[in-house]
């Protein structure tokens, strides 16, 4: 190993080496899901099919709740922006144990917890409960979202995440904050939605990297 190689970690969050990793969130290797914002909306380009994940197996109390409530949303624009990015790493690395969300989800469905208005859209999510936890609670503790007034912020995340079996996730309670490299690759994520760690120059780059073109704003 060279003297001067810099550690880093992957999107997944699963693992940290030195140089030569494909898709750490400042090295992301092109070619990633195409998003395009076409008239204000994200469009996605999915990649080859591999098979479908199961419907989720909503129960019998489940009813639509308001979206988390995204701090830098007043402008659409970037806002968009930041989310768009956040969810097309999410999406990288497709391998049903590897990414974080299924890739064949829509940008939109992700964009609809986030819009300020009531949504049934359900995440199928592939990596371990404990990674939907700890992404949720620090984009909490950091002030990034918030939650309507009456509601709870796992009373809203059970309602919209499945894994991909088409299970509910419930007992966010009994979670702990996932260890290294995890927490750093949270705390990664996290940033890409913070307009005082992340410049429109960071994102612009993060963007190229992944393979995502916003067009004129």
């Amino acid at each position: 190993m060279e003297d001067n190689a810099k550690t880093i970690i992957n999107v997944a969050g699963d693992y940290v080496q030195s140089k030569h990793v494909d898709y750490e969130i400042n090295n992301v290797e092109a070619g990633g899901i195409g998003i395009q914002i076409v008239n204000g909306k994200p469009t996605i380009n999915k990649p080859s099919e591999r098979g479908k994940a199961v419907a989720p197996k909503k129960s019998s109390h489940f009813l639509p709740t308001p979206p988390l409530i995204y701090k830098y949303a007043n402008d659409t624009f970037d806002g968009t922006r930041r989310l768009t990015i956040l969810f097309n790493y999410l999406c990288k690395e497709y391998e049903p144990t590897k990414t974080w969300i299924n890739p064949e989800t829509s940008p939109d469905a992700f964009l609809s917890l986030f819009a300020g208005n009531t949504t049934d859209a359900v995440i199928v999510w592939t990596a371990q409960k404990q990674k939907l936890f700890g992404l949720f609670k620090r984009m909490k503790e950091r002030k990034i979202i918030s939650t309507p007034k009456g509601y709870g912020l796992w009373q809203i995340v059970q309602n919209h995440f499945s894994d991909w079996h088409g299970n509910m996730f419930q007992d966010f309670n009994k979670e702990h904050m996932p260890q290294e490299p995890t927490y750093s690759a949270i705390e990664a994520f996290v940033d890409i939605l913070d307009p005082a760690l992340t410049s429109n120059a960071d994102l612009d780059e993060y963007a190229k990297k992944i393979g995502i073109s916003f067009g004129n704003r």
